[in-house]
C-alpha cells in the first residue's frame, strides 16, 4: 500500500477511531501523516512547468536518456533540477515513449549462434543422453 493510500485511509476514519490507533494500524508516522495533509500537491501539479520543456528534449532528441535530459535542460533551460525529479515525470506522463533508443547490433558470437539455429543445441539432437554426456 502506497503513502497516499494510507493518508487516504486514515483521513476516512481518524475522527471516529482516533489518529494514534488508525496511524498505528496502518504503520504511518505521525510526521508523515502531518506532512501529506499540509503539502497536498501532485506530483504532476508541482513539476507542470517542466512538461513542456521535457517534451520538447525528448522530441528533438529521442536518444537521449535521463541524465542527458537533466543536463539538457541545466545547459540549455538553466533549470536546475535532480536526475530522479527528471525520470518521474517522464514515467508519470508517458514520455519515455517519445524516447527511441535502437538496440545494439548482435555480437558476433550472437550472430554465429543464430546462424547456426537449431543446429547449435546439441544436447537436442541426442537421443539418449548418459550420466555427464551433456556437460562435457
Amino acid at each position: 500500500m502506497t503513502t497516499e493510500e494510507k493518508v487516504a485511509l486514515v483521513a476516512s476514519v481518524w475522527e471516529t477511531h482516533g489518529l494514534a490507533p488508525a496511524l498505528a494500524a496502518v504503520e504511518l508516522p505521525k510526521s508523515t501523516w502531518y506532512y501529506h495533509r499540509r503539502h497536498n500537491v501532485s506530483y504532476a501539479d508541482k513539476y507542470a512547468h517542466v512538461r513542456l520543456l521535457l517534451e520538447t528534449i525528448a522530441r528533438e532528441h529521442p536518444a537521449y536518456g535521463i541524465l542527458r535530459t537533466t543536463v539538457e535542460l541545466r545547459e540549455t533551460y538553466d533549470l536546475v533540477i535532480n536526475q530522479k525529479v527528471v525520470q518521474r515525470p517522464l514515467q508519470l506522463w508517458d514520455l519515455a515513449l517519445l524516447r527511441s533508443a535502437q538496440a545494439p547490433k548482435p555480437s558476433r558470437v550472437r550472430q554465429v549462434i543464430m546462424a547456426a539455429g537449431q543446429r547449435a543445441n546439441l544436447v537436442a539432437q541426442m537421443t539418449r543422453i548418459g550420466l555427464f554426456e551433456a556437460s562435457s
